[in-house]
């Protein structure tokens, strides 16, 4: 199993940025003292689990497409094409004026839908190549030549 095929995990590094998180956002909640404290104890939780999903996610995405290889690769590309495509859907649908209607949320959840089942079902069914697919082994050694 490759490591972009593994499910997520809390490592030390991902707390360790969260807790990093978690103290300007005390101070910043404790300063403000318009909720009470069950509603503070739950956004010094969430609001920097929250933070660390997007500002250190990517770099935990990148470095396990780039331990992967190929199949990281493959996984980058699938998951940008997707990517690329729903900013270009929904910008359109921004632009015409379309996505402001109510049954644009049901839009926005089938749309959702469809694409996570299309990156399962791509990555999941998907032979692993190798890195360099141009390269064959040698009949008399297990090096690779080109």
């Amino acid at each position: 199993m490759q490591a972009i095929d593994r499910p997520f995990r809390f490592t030390r590094d991902f707390v360790f940025v969260g807790i990093l998180l978690a103290i300007p956002t005390f101070f910043l909640i404790r300063r403000a003292d318009v909720w009470p404290w069950y509603s503070q104890l739950a956004a010094l939780v969430l609001l920097p689990l929250f933070a660390t999903f997007v500002l250190y996610g990517p770099v935990l995405l990148t470095r396990q497409i780039f331990q992967s290889g190929s199949r990281g690769g493959f996984v980058a590309r699938v998951f940008f094409s997707i990517l690329m495509f729903a900013v270009l859907f929904f910008g359109g649908l921004w632009v015409s004026g379309y996505y402001t209607e109510s049954r644009a949320q049901i839009l926005a959840f089938t749309f959702s839908s469809v694409a996570t089942a299309y990156l399962h079902s791509r990555l999941k069914h998907e032979p692993v190549q190798p890195f360099a697919s141009f390269a064959r082994p040698h009949h008399t050694s297990r090096k690779y030549t080109l």
